[in-house]
Protein backbone atom coordinates (compact mmCIF):
# COMPACT_ATOMS: atom_id res chain seq x y z
CA UNK A 1 0.00 0.00 0.00
CA UNK A 2 3.15 2.38 0.41
CA UNK A 3 3.45 2.09 -2.84
CA UNK A 4 0.77 2.83 -3.55
CA UNK A 5 0.69 5.77 -1.78
CA UNK A 6 3.84 7.01 -3.63
CA UNK A 7 2.64 6.60 -7.06
CA UNK A 8 -0.55 8.62 -6.15
CA UNK A 9 1.96 11.30 -4.54
CA UNK A 10 3.78 11.34 -7.87
CA UNK A 11 1.22 11.31 -10.21
CA UNK A 12 -0.69 14.20 -8.03
CA UNK A 13 2.40 15.99 -8.17
CA UNK A 14 2.43 16.06 -12.09
CA UNK A 15 -1.54 16.02 -12.63
CA UNK A 16 -0.73 19.61 -11.20
CA UNK A 17 1.59 20.08 -13.88
CA UNK A 18 -0.36 19.30 -16.51
CA UNK A 19 -3.48 22.10 -14.76
CA UNK A 20 -0.57 24.54 -15.00
CA UNK A 21 -0.35 23.87 -18.78
CA UNK A 22 -4.37 23.73 -19.43
CA UNK A 23 -4.91 26.82 -17.75
CA UNK A 24 -4.10 29.02 -21.18
CA UNK A 25 -6.81 30.57 -23.62
CA UNK A 26 -5.53 28.23 -26.66
CA UNK A 27 -7.16 24.89 -25.05
CA UNK A 28 -10.06 26.56 -23.37
CA UNK A 29 -11.24 28.08 -27.04
CA UNK A 30 -11.04 24.56 -28.49
CA UNK A 31 -12.87 22.67 -25.50
CA UNK A 32 -14.82 25.49 -24.98
CA UNK A 33 -15.30 25.36 -21.13
CA UNK A 34 -12.76 27.08 -18.69
CA UNK A 35 -10.81 24.60 -17.07
CA UNK A 36 -9.94 26.24 -14.21
CA UNK A 37 -7.09 25.56 -11.45
CA UNK A 38 -6.40 21.91 -9.85
CA UNK A 39 -8.70 20.54 -12.28
CA UNK A 40 -7.14 17.07 -12.80
CA UNK A 41 -6.67 16.41 -8.30
CA UNK A 42 -10.41 17.83 -8.16
CA UNK A 43 -11.44 15.39 -10.90
CA UNK A 44 -9.39 12.32 -9.45
CA UNK A 45 -10.48 12.94 -6.11
CA UNK A 46 -14.23 13.43 -7.18
CA UNK A 47 -13.93 10.34 -9.37
CA UNK A 48 -12.48 7.96 -6.12
CA UNK A 49 -15.26 9.02 -3.84
CA UNK A 50 -17.92 8.04 -6.86
CA UNK A 51 -15.63 4.54 -7.47
CA UNK A 52 -15.74 4.18 -3.11
CA UNK A 53 -19.62 4.51 -3.81
CA UNK A 54 -20.10 2.27 -6.51
CA UNK A 55 -17.29 -1.17 -4.08
CA UNK A 56 -14.33 -0.57 -6.83
CA UNK A 57 -11.95 -2.21 -5.22
CA UNK A 58 -8.38 -0.83 -4.16
CA UNK A 59 -6.70 -1.27 -7.23
CA UNK A 60 -9.42 -0.14 -9.14
CA UNK A 61 -9.53 2.94 -7.23
CA UNK A 62 -5.61 3.37 -7.58
CA UNK A 63 -6.10 3.20 -11.32
CA UNK A 64 -9.46 5.46 -11.28
CA UNK A 65 -7.74 8.26 -8.95
CA UNK A 66 -4.79 8.67 -11.80
CA UNK A 67 -6.75 8.62 -14.65
CA UNK A 68 -8.62 11.20 -13.14
CA UNK A 69 -5.24 13.10 -12.65
CA UNK A 70 -4.08 12.76 -15.86
CA UNK A 71 -7.48 12.34 -18.07
CA UNK A 72 -7.03 15.60 -19.84
CA UNK A 73 -2.61 14.76 -20.79
CA UNK A 74 -4.37 14.88 -24.36
CA UNK A 75 -5.11 18.04 -24.88
CA UNK A 76 -1.40 19.25 -24.10
CA UNK A 77 -0.31 16.27 -25.96
CA UNK A 78 -2.23 17.07 -29.51
CA UNK A 79 -1.83 21.14 -28.73
CA UNK A 80 0.45 22.44 -31.41
CA UNK A 81 -1.96 20.63 -33.92
CA UNK A 82 -5.70 21.34 -32.37
CA UNK A 83 -5.21 24.65 -29.80
CA UNK A 84 -7.93 26.72 -30.37
CA UNK A 85 -10.10 24.10 -32.43
CA UNK A 86 -13.27 22.35 -31.42
CA UNK A 87 -11.88 19.04 -32.87
CA UNK A 88 -9.49 19.02 -29.76
CA UNK A 89 -12.81 17.70 -28.04
CA UNK A 90 -12.10 14.33 -29.84
CA UNK A 91 -8.76 14.06 -30.51
CA UNK A 92 -7.39 15.08 -26.88
CA UNK A 93 -9.46 11.58 -25.38
CA UNK A 94 -7.80 8.98 -28.34
CA UNK A 95 -4.08 11.22 -27.70
CA UNK A 96 -4.25 10.80 -24.31
CA UNK A 97 -5.17 7.19 -24.32
CA UNK A 98 -2.24 6.41 -26.58
CA UNK A 99 0.22 8.82 -24.35
CA UNK A 100 -0.89 6.87 -20.79
CA UNK A 101 -0.39 2.94 -22.35
CA UNK A 102 2.90 3.10 -21.26
CA UNK A 103 2.40 3.77 -17.41
CA UNK A 104 1.67 1.13 -14.97
CA UNK A 105 -2.23 -0.16 -16.02
CA UNK A 106 -1.69 1.29 -19.53
CA UNK A 107 -4.48 -0.59 -21.13
CA UNK A 108 -7.22 0.14 -18.01
CA UNK A 109 -6.46 3.96 -18.07
CA UNK A 110 -6.12 4.30 -21.79
CA UNK A 111 -9.61 2.69 -21.82
CA UNK A 112 -11.08 5.44 -19.14
CA UNK A 113 -9.34 7.99 -20.84
CA UNK A 114 -10.54 7.13 -24.17
CA UNK A 115 -14.33 7.32 -23.49
CA UNK A 116 -14.34 9.98 -20.45
CA UNK A 117 -16.24 12.38 -22.73
CA UNK A 118 -18.93 9.66 -23.69
CA UNK A 119 -22.47 10.19 -22.67
CA UNK A 120 -25.67 7.42 -22.63
CA UNK A 121 -26.98 10.34 -25.52
CA UNK A 122 -24.73 9.63 -28.44
CA UNK A 123 -25.70 13.23 -29.96
CA UNK A 124 -23.29 14.56 -26.44
CA UNK A 125 -20.82 12.37 -26.62
CA UNK A 126 -16.94 12.91 -27.98
CA UNK A 127 -16.35 9.58 -29.77
CA UNK A 128 -20.62 8.50 -30.10
CA UNK A 129 -19.16 4.98 -28.60
CA UNK A 130 -22.28 2.79 -28.12
CA UNK A 131 -22.66 1.95 -24.38
CA UNK A 132 -21.38 -1.73 -24.47
CA UNK A 133 -18.28 0.21 -24.71
CA UNK A 134 -17.88 2.41 -22.41
CA UNK A 135 -16.11 0.95 -19.39
CA UNK A 136 -17.29 2.33 -15.53
CA UNK A 137 -14.03 4.16 -15.27
CA UNK A 138 -14.39 5.95 -18.06
CA UNK A 139 -18.10 6.76 -16.78
CA UNK A 140 -16.78 8.02 -13.35
CA UNK A 141 -14.74 10.23 -15.20
CA UNK A 142 -17.62 11.46 -16.93
CA UNK A 143 -19.30 12.95 -14.33
CA UNK A 144 -16.43 14.09 -12.30
CA UNK A 145 -15.12 15.91 -14.71
CA UNK A 146 -18.81 17.81 -15.13
CA UNK A 147 -18.97 18.27 -11.93
CA UNK A 148 -16.03 19.59 -11.35
CA UNK A 149 -16.41 22.44 -14.26
CA UNK A 150 -19.87 23.94 -12.57
CA UNK A 151 -18.23 23.92 -8.95
CA UNK A 152 -16.63 27.61 -8.34
CA UNK A 153 -13.18 27.86 -6.95
CA UNK A 154 -14.54 28.39 -3.76
CA UNK A 155 -16.45 26.35 -1.16
CA UNK A 156 -20.24 26.01 -2.40
CA UNK A 157 -23.06 26.78 -0.39
CA UNK A 158 -26.50 25.20 -0.59
CA UNK A 159 -28.14 26.41 -3.06
CA UNK A 160 -25.28 25.75 -5.70
CA UNK A 161 -25.34 22.10 -4.11
CA UNK A 162 -28.59 21.19 -4.72
CA UNK A 163 -28.46 23.11 -8.40
CA UNK A 164 -25.54 20.68 -8.98
CA UNK A 165 -27.94 17.71 -7.65
CA UNK A 166 -31.12 18.85 -9.81
CA UNK A 167 -29.18 19.09 -13.09
CA UNK A 168 -27.60 15.62 -12.49
CA UNK A 169 -30.87 14.07 -11.62
CA UNK A 170 -32.39 15.62 -14.81
CA UNK A 171 -29.66 14.82 -17.10
CA UNK A 172 -29.76 11.19 -15.74
CA UNK A 173 -29.95 8.95 -18.98
CA UNK A 174 -28.65 11.55 -21.27
CA UNK A 175 -25.33 13.09 -19.98
CA UNK A 176 -24.84 10.61 -17.34
CA UNK A 177 -25.08 7.08 -16.74
CA UNK A 178 -27.69 6.15 -14.07
CA UNK A 179 -25.84 4.04 -11.67
CA UNK A 180 -22.97 6.66 -11.62
CA UNK A 181 -25.65 9.12 -11.05
CA UNK A 182 -26.78 7.43 -8.21
CA UNK A 183 -23.73 6.80 -6.54
CA UNK A 184 -23.29 11.04 -6.57
CA UNK A 185 -26.31 11.55 -4.95
CA UNK A 186 -24.96 9.23 -2.29
CA UNK A 187 -22.07 11.14 -1.85
CA UNK A 188 -23.10 14.57 -2.37
CA UNK A 189 -25.12 13.94 0.95
CA UNK A 190 -22.05 14.53 2.84
CA UNK A 191 -20.84 17.47 3.58
CA UNK A 192 -17.46 16.47 4.05
CA UNK A 193 -17.40 15.47 0.30
CA UNK A 194 -18.02 19.27 -0.68
CA UNK A 195 -15.58 20.58 1.84
CA UNK A 196 -12.73 18.56 0.82
CA UNK A 197 -12.72 19.55 -2.68
CA UNK A 198 -12.00 23.36 -1.65
CA UNK A 199 -8.98 22.15 0.65
CA UNK A 200 -5.64 22.80 -0.42
CA UNK A 201 -4.20 19.52 1.09
CA UNK A 202 -6.56 17.52 -1.23
CA UNK A 203 -3.85 14.61 -1.25
CA UNK A 204 -3.38 13.95 2.29
CA UNK A 205 -7.26 13.59 2.19
CA UNK A 206 -7.13 11.27 -0.86
CA UNK A 207 -4.28 9.33 0.64
CA UNK A 208 -6.37 8.84 3.76
CA UNK A 209 -9.60 7.46 1.71
CA UNK A 210 -7.26 5.45 -0.33
CA UNK A 211 -4.36 4.11 1.46
CA UNK A 212 -4.94 4.63 5.49
CA UNK A 213 -2.74 7.63 6.96
CA UNK A 214 0.99 6.83 5.76
CA UNK A 215 3.87 8.82 6.52
CA UNK A 216 5.17 8.86 3.36
CA UNK A 217 9.12 10.09 3.23
CA UNK A 218 10.06 13.37 1.71
CA UNK A 219 11.86 11.75 -1.12
CA UNK A 220 12.47 8.77 -2.54
CA UNK A 221 15.78 7.14 -4.87
CA UNK A 222 14.60 7.61 -8.85
CA UNK A 223 13.83 4.11 -10.10
CA UNK A 224 13.78 3.15 -13.80
CA UNK A 225 11.38 2.38 -15.80
CA UNK A 226 8.38 3.97 -15.48
CA UNK A 227 9.54 7.37 -13.92
CA UNK A 228 12.05 7.32 -17.04
CA UNK A 229 8.79 7.38 -19.68
CA UNK A 230 6.91 9.50 -16.82
CA UNK A 231 9.53 12.03 -17.48
CA UNK A 232 9.94 11.76 -21.41
CA UNK A 233 5.85 11.92 -21.62
CA UNK A 234 5.99 15.52 -19.73
CA UNK A 235 9.23 16.31 -21.90
CA UNK A 236 7.28 16.43 -25.09
CA UNK A 237 4.46 17.93 -23.21
CA UNK A 238 6.33 20.66 -22.28
CA UNK A 239 8.14 21.73 -25.52
CA UNK A 240 4.34 21.40 -26.94
CA UNK A 241 3.90 24.30 -25.51
CA UNK A 242 5.80 26.27 -28.40
CA UNK A 243 6.12 25.47 -32.41
CA UNK A 244 10.29 26.73 -31.62
CA UNK A 245 10.55 23.82 -28.74
CA UNK A 246 9.81 20.89 -30.51
CA UNK A 247 12.97 19.00 -29.02
CA UNK A 248 14.40 21.18 -26.68
CA UNK A 249 14.03 19.00 -23.34
CA UNK A 250 15.60 16.22 -24.78
CA UNK A 251 18.05 18.08 -26.41
CA UNK A 252 19.20 19.30 -22.94
CA UNK A 253 18.88 15.79 -21.38
CA UNK A 254 21.15 14.57 -23.95
CA UNK A 255 23.62 17.66 -23.35
CA UNK A 256 23.77 17.77 -20.09
CA UNK A 257 24.28 13.92 -20.13
CA UNK A 258 27.50 14.02 -22.34
CA UNK A 259 28.85 16.74 -19.96
CA UNK A 260 28.76 14.43 -16.84
CA UNK A 261 29.97 11.86 -18.91
CA UNK A 262 32.77 14.11 -19.65
CA UNK A 263 33.32 14.85 -15.93
CA UNK A 264 33.39 10.76 -15.20
CA UNK A 265 30.38 10.56 -13.56
CA UNK A 266 29.22 7.16 -12.73
CA UNK A 267 26.12 5.34 -14.80
CA UNK A 268 23.55 5.86 -12.16
CA UNK A 269 24.47 9.55 -11.71
CA UNK A 270 24.45 9.99 -15.64
CA UNK A 271 21.18 8.93 -15.32
CA UNK A 272 19.62 11.00 -13.27
CA UNK A 273 20.64 14.03 -14.68
CA UNK A 274 19.55 13.07 -18.24
CA UNK A 275 15.84 12.88 -16.09
CA UNK A 276 16.28 15.97 -14.70
CA UNK A 277 17.41 17.62 -17.87
CA UNK A 278 13.94 16.17 -19.43
CA UNK A 279 12.08 17.87 -16.63
CA UNK A 280 14.05 21.19 -16.01
CA UNK A 281 11.37 23.18 -17.68
CA UNK A 282 8.20 21.49 -16.40
CA UNK A 283 7.30 24.71 -14.91
CA UNK A 284 7.52 26.29 -18.47
CA UNK A 285 3.64 24.50 -18.95
CA UNK A 286 2.53 27.72 -16.62
CA UNK A 287 3.42 29.79 -19.51
CA UNK A 288 1.32 30.96 -21.82
CA UNK A 289 1.91 30.37 -25.63
CA UNK A 290 1.38 34.23 -26.41
CA UNK A 291 4.21 34.83 -24.06
CA UNK A 292 6.46 31.59 -25.60
CA UNK A 293 6.05 32.24 -29.02
CA UNK A 294 6.30 36.04 -28.99
CA UNK A 295 7.95 37.21 -31.54
CA UNK A 296 8.97 40.59 -29.95
CA UNK A 297 11.39 41.52 -27.38
CA UNK A 298 9.32 40.90 -24.30
CA UNK A 299 8.10 43.28 -22.02
CA UNK A 300 8.68 43.55 -17.86
CA UNK A 301 6.00 41.89 -17.12
CA UNK A 302 6.11 39.11 -19.36
CA UNK A 303 9.72 38.67 -18.29
CA UNK A 304 8.13 38.41 -14.93
CA UNK A 305 6.31 35.29 -15.65
CA UNK A 306 8.87 33.77 -17.57
CA UNK A 307 10.95 33.78 -14.47
CA UNK A 308 8.44 31.70 -11.96
CA UNK A 309 8.95 28.72 -14.76
CA UNK A 310 12.13 27.34 -12.65
CA UNK A 311 10.43 27.96 -9.03
CA UNK A 312 7.36 25.91 -9.98
CA UNK A 313 9.70 23.08 -11.63
CA UNK A 314 11.28 23.12 -8.57
CA UNK A 315 7.98 22.99 -6.25
CA UNK A 316 6.43 20.15 -8.47
CA UNK A 317 9.40 17.64 -8.41
CA UNK A 318 10.20 18.52 -4.89
CA UNK A 319 6.35 17.37 -4.05
CA UNK A 320 6.10 14.34 -5.93
CA UNK A 321 9.25 12.78 -4.13
CA UNK A 322 12.27 13.44 -6.81
CA UNK A 323 15.73 13.11 -4.58
CA UNK A 324 16.60 16.68 -3.92
CA UNK A 325 19.58 16.43 -5.87
CA UNK A 326 17.38 15.74 -9.12
CA UNK A 327 15.16 18.39 -8.24
CA UNK A 328 17.93 21.27 -7.58
CA UNK A 329 20.25 20.28 -11.10
CA UNK A 330 16.23 20.46 -13.11
CA UNK A 331 15.21 24.02 -11.06
CA UNK A 332 19.03 25.22 -10.70
CA UNK A 333 19.80 25.93 -14.36
CA UNK A 334 19.23 29.50 -14.48
CA UNK A 335 21.42 30.58 -10.98
CA UNK A 336 24.60 32.02 -12.10
CA UNK A 337 27.85 32.21 -10.30
CA UNK A 338 27.67 36.03 -9.47
CA UNK A 339 24.44 35.58 -7.27
CA UNK A 340 22.26 37.41 -9.94
CA UNK A 341 19.91 34.03 -10.93
CA UNK A 342 16.83 33.71 -10.66
CA UNK A 343 14.61 31.84 -8.90
CA UNK A 344 16.66 31.56 -5.41
CA UNK A 345 19.88 34.09 -6.49
CA UNK A 346 21.97 31.62 -5.39
CA UNK A 347 25.42 32.26 -4.24
CA UNK A 348 28.64 30.53 -6.34
CA UNK A 349 29.09 28.18 -3.61
CA UNK A 350 25.47 26.63 -3.51
CA UNK A 351 25.01 25.84 -7.12
CA UNK A 352 26.41 22.50 -7.58
CA UNK A 353 28.20 20.49 -10.78
CA UNK A 354 25.14 19.08 -11.74
CA UNK A 355 23.10 22.48 -11.70
CA UNK A 356 26.12 24.11 -13.82
CA UNK A 357 26.30 22.13 -16.55
CA UNK A 358 22.42 21.80 -16.74
CA UNK A 359 22.60 25.50 -17.15
CA UNK A 360 25.45 25.19 -19.73
CA UNK A 361 23.22 22.74 -21.73
CA UNK A 362 20.51 25.03 -21.24
CA UNK A 363 22.20 27.51 -23.05
CA UNK A 364 24.06 25.42 -25.72
CA UNK A 365 20.59 23.75 -26.51
CA UNK A 366 18.47 26.99 -26.89
CA UNK A 367 21.47 28.61 -29.07
CA UNK A 368 21.39 26.01 -31.71
CA UNK A 369 17.62 26.15 -31.88
CA UNK A 370 15.71 28.17 -33.71
CA UNK A 371 13.31 30.69 -31.82
CA UNK A 372 10.97 33.78 -33.18
CA UNK A 373 13.36 36.26 -32.83
CA UNK A 374 16.57 34.79 -34.59
CA UNK A 375 17.59 31.45 -36.58
CA UNK A 376 19.42 28.72 -34.82
CA UNK A 377 23.11 29.13 -34.31
CA UNK A 378 26.26 26.55 -35.01
CA UNK A 379 27.58 24.44 -32.03
CA UNK A 380 30.62 26.41 -32.90
CA UNK A 381 28.89 30.20 -32.21
CA UNK A 382 26.91 29.15 -29.66
CA UNK A 383 30.12 28.22 -27.68
CA UNK A 384 31.84 31.51 -28.39
CA UNK A 385 28.14 33.12 -27.01
CA UNK A 386 28.58 30.94 -23.90
CA UNK A 387 32.46 31.67 -23.54
CA UNK A 388 31.72 34.99 -22.56
CA UNK A 389 29.89 34.06 -19.47
CA UNK A 390 32.51 32.02 -18.19
CA UNK A 391 33.27 33.98 -14.50
CA UNK A 392 29.91 35.34 -14.04
CA UNK A 393 27.13 33.07 -15.26
CA UNK A 394 28.45 30.07 -15.78
CA UNK A 395 31.74 28.10 -14.29
CA UNK A 396 34.85 28.46 -16.34
CA UNK A 397 36.13 25.45 -15.66
CA UNK A 398 33.06 23.81 -16.80
CA UNK A 399 32.73 26.02 -20.26
CA UNK A 400 35.92 24.91 -21.66
CA UNK A 401 34.99 21.00 -21.57
CA UNK A 402 31.69 21.95 -23.03
CA UNK A 403 33.83 23.63 -25.99
CA UNK A 404 35.74 20.03 -26.12
CA UNK A 405 32.82 17.90 -26.08
CA UNK A 406 30.19 20.09 -27.58
CA UNK A 407 32.16 20.61 -30.85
Amino acid sequence: MLEDAFYIRQMWSFSRALDLGLVDEEIERGLQVSLGERHGERVAYIAMRLGRSLGLSKEGLVHLSVAGMVHDIGALGCFNSYNGDPRILEKHCLIGATMVERFPAGAILASAIKYHHETPDPQHSALRAPAEEVPLMARILSLADQIDLRLKRRLSNRRERDEILEWVTKETGTLFYPEVAEAFKQVAQKEAFWLDIEQPDLLQIALGLLCGQWQLPATRELKRGFVDDLAATFADLIDQKSKFTANHSRSVADTVERLAQGLGWEDDRRHEIYVAGLLHDLGKLSIPRRILDKPGPLDSAEVEIIRTHTYYTHRLLTEAGFPTRIAEWAAHHHERLDGKGYPFALSENDIDEGARIMAIADIFAALTEDRPYRQAMSPGEALALIQRGAGTMLDPRLVNLAKRILT
